[in-house]
């Protein structure tokens, strides 16, 4: 029987009424299939398991060790494989910290000294995996984030922040950057981009996501084109083809079942996109990625 992905889910995190963000240890039989979002940063630790890591357009895969930051409203996942090591016991595990952009905001991020954090999530509305010294520093800051509480757990997370802010050439995941200017922009773009994921797997005009958006076409595609770096037709392709990456590892539907749920209805359209965006054809990116 054919597997067909959902559509991404708004998640929305609640912290304790006494803390300002969320740290948790995940720990589940496998990682399953839950492609969401939030307006919170998010960084990932990968403990125990191996599978697909999803971000945004990008896929990959993810063993312990595995460090990511993704930022506001990224579309994201961590999939286990389908095979079950023999003899496992152990449950998959993941150090979670979630924190809103306030948290960080203000004031504070304004120090010059702060300059390479501001650059850090800024970036990271595109995922962010780290490797190397700032991967082995982070990992162990996190590990011991479990036995902080009040102040010392808000310091810890300053400090996460700072050293990965000096993270040397950092893999930068998802081709869907959003980077508006001012907070204005930023609220804008996301209702802008979430009304485009939610219908992007059907028909959808420039004009009807510049009525959505309450402008004009010529002042939306301004708009769009600033804050996004990629005209209205990009961002949609790029959106849709990261769709069908997503349903060529995680469902048995054919490759032209695909090209229609993820908003390409010629099949010969969505191969020559495809292989635009990922060098490859959906038929052998799906046999270099399945588990």
């Amino acid at each position: 029987m054919s597997r067909m992905a959902v559509k991404a889910q708004i998640e929305k995190l609640l912290p304790p009424p006494t803390e300002s963000f969320l740290y948790k240890v995940r720990r589940e039989p496998r990682f399953g299939t839950y492609w969401h979002f939030h307006p919170e940063y998010q960084l990932t630790l990968i403990v125990r398991g191996r599978g697909r890591r999803f971000v945004g357009d990008h896929v990959g895969r993810f063993a312990p060790g595995d460090l990511v930051l993704t930022g506001p409203n990224l579309p994201h996942m961590w999939c286990s494989g389908r095979a079950r090591t023999p003899g496992k016991k152990q449950p998959d595990e993941a150090f979670m910290i979630q924190f809103p952009e306030g948290m960080v905001g203000g004031s504070l991020l304004s120090l010059p000294e702060m300059a390479p954090v501001r650059r850090l999530l800024e970036t990271s509305r595109r995922g962010i995996r780290f490797e190397g010294a700032a991967r082995e520093r982070g990992a162990n800051a996190m590990a011991r984030m479990n036995s902080l509480r009040g102040p010392a757990r808000v310091i810890a997370l300053l400090e996460i922040l700072c050293l990965l802010a000096e993270a040397r050439r950092p893999e930068i995941l998802s081709s869907s950057a959003v980077a508006p200017t001012d907070h204005g922009d930023r609220e804008r773009i996301d209702r802008i981009c979430r009304f485009i994921a939610e219908r992007a797997s059907g028909p959808l005009l420039l004009a009807e996501a510049a009525a959505a958006s309450h402008m004009s076409v010529p002042a939306f595609t301004r708009f769009f084109r600033k804050a996004t770096k990629k005209t209205f037709v990009e961002y949609l392709t790029e959106l849709r083809v990261g769709k069908a990456c997503h349903l060529l590892l995680e469902s048995d539907a054919t490759i032209r079942q695909i090209s229609i749920a993820a908003g390409f209805h010629s099949l010969s359209n969505f191969n020559r996109r495809f292989r635009d965006q990922k060098g490859m054809s959906p038929k052998s990116f799906r046999r270099q990625f399945s588990t």
